[in-house]
């Protein structure tokens, strides 16, 4: 089964994901990487997978003396010695937490504990840590070795980045983590927590067990609680979390960070272009003179314009979306959103897998005013415009910048237009994605705002079935 199969118990894994069909990883570049995520390009392929995990954890950045897999070499005879590793003792700080075996055969699960007691020694400042077990045993996955493994948990233990945080290691970090996603569950999904509350005597421990045992693939929710602190001029939390709620799960929990606004960096498309190159997903917010609220969620970074070669040419993808903020007469405001039309009508388009199936020729799409208004089949908008034969180019017209303005939607009108000094826009229906027009259409821009909302998104370490892509 390849160089990452030494600890797998493969009777015990789904047979899908055996490589049946191994590719090469032609691009070890993040943003490639994350575009080869949205396709499933590896979703059935475990050594792609272990490749571009290795890939993650070796950009992580970490403490300059961080062990690596010499060092485990070097100190684990002394620690475990030639002794049964299925009997070593666990130090302290797990808590007594039992060793998940997640698929590993026998010689990974005895590995988990050899990996642990060398984490230990190189790391005194550890004291409560009851999710390295789990962490260990799925990074054996993707391993080629024990010490390839003890320096990739290493490297994730060793981060030294402010903005991220992949496990707790002090029982004040971990018990605040509890507290927060207790929280969280409490303010988001009500039902499941008055459900914990009604069968548990120990809502806390309930919350307590989830950090132990799921840690490895959550988010670092307690992170969010300070999303309180974010200031904008536009919007404010409340109503920045009900654009979030419609935003891909893996980016639901974040901290939103103000990259760009004409209030400091002035009034220039050349410093919008430098503030937010780089980042991706982003949210364009925009309040008009006479107080309209509208944006956009935009999904790709503003450098793929540049593909263009100077000339105005759309790039994105369908996760875009736009959307305004309506007053309802002095009442709370009301988020519309309008997303890809070919996720709501997927009648509109084929994929190239239907058409390749199919004898038959593909007959002209529906008109949108015969579509039913609520259709039953709905498309992920982590497909890209490429998986499709698309009624026209306006189908997907996503984003696009020059010098002169910023384009979003496109197709008998533009879902947004603001010109080069940031000062004016347009505003009206387009067919990307079948708006309205998102304020008044032609408006005086008093605020314009891009917040990244990717600051504190955590490396995805791996679920307990290996088959299933983060």
């Amino acid at each position: 089964m390849g160089e990452y199969s030494r600890f797998i118990d493969w009777d015990k894994m789904d047979a899908t994901i055996q490589d049946q069909d191994a590719k090469e990883l032609t691009s070890t570049e993040f943003q490639d990487l994350k575009q080869l995520a949205r396709q499933g390009y590896w979703a059935k392929n475990h050594s792609l997978r272990a490749k571009v995990y290795h890939k993650l954890i070796n950009d992580i950045p970490c403490r300059t003396v961080t062990p690596d897999a010499h060092v485990y070499r070097d100190i684990v005879l002394k620690i475990a010695g030639k002794r049964n590793s299925s009997n070593l003792p666990l130090p302290e700080f797990v808590d007594n937490s039992l060793v998940p075996t997640y698929c590993l055969n026998a010689e990974g699960i005895g590995a988990v504990r050899k990996i642990i007691s060398c984490i230990a020694s190189q790391f005194p400042d550890i004291s409560f840590c009851p999710a390295l077990p789990s962490v260990v045993a799925l990074l054996l996955h993707y391993s080629r070795d024990e010490a390839e493994c003890f320096e990739k948990v290493c490297r994730i233990l060793a981060c030294n980045d402010p903005s991220k945080h992949f496990i707790d290691q002090t029982f004040l970090a971990f018990e605040s983590s509890c507290m927060t996603f207790g929280d969280l569950v409490n303010k988001y999904c009500q039902a499941a927590h008055k459900l914990m509350v009604a069968v548990s005597e120990d809502v806390l421990e309930v919350y307590s067990d989830w950090q132990r045992i799921a840690s490895p693939k959550r988010q670092n929710v307690h992170l969010a609680v300070h999303a309180e602190n974010f200031k904008s001029e536009i919007v404010d939390v409340k109503k920045m979390r009900d654009i979030w709620s419609w935003i891909p799960e893996r980016f639901a929990l974040c901290q939103p960070l103000l990259l760009f606004t004409t209030s400091e960096h002035g009034c220039s498309l050349s410093r919008f272009y430098s503030h937010c190159e780089g980042q991706e997903p982003t949210l364009l917010l925009i309040k008009t003179t006479k107080q309209e609220v509208c944006g956009a969620y935009l999904s790709t970074d503003w450098n793929e314009r540049k593909r263009g070669g100077g000339k105005l040419s759309y790039f994105g993808t369908g996760e875009c979306f736009v959307f305004r903020v309506r007053s309802n007469r002095g009442l709370v405001p009301e988020v519309e959103r309008y997303e890809w039309v070919i996720i709501k009508h997927p009648e509109l388009a084929v994929t190239r897998l239907e058409q390749a199936n199919s004898s038959t020729q593909i007959s002209d799409p529906p008109s949108l005013t015969s579509l039913p208004s609520n259709p039953s089949d709905r498309l992920s908008p982590f497909l890209s415009a490429r998986h499709f034969n698309l009624p026209s180019k306006a189908a997907s017209m996503f984003m696009a910048g020059s010098v002169e303005c910023i384009i979003i939607g496109g197709g008998d009108g533009q879902a947004l237009y603001i010109d080069a000094d940031l000062n004016h826009g347009r505003t009206g229906h387009c067919n990307t994605f079948n708006n309205q027009p998102l304020c008044s259409e032609s408006f005086q821009i008093a605020v314009m705002e891009v917040v990244d909302q990717e600051a504190i998104v955590v490396f995805p370490v791996l679920r307990l079935y290996p088959n299933i892509i983060i």
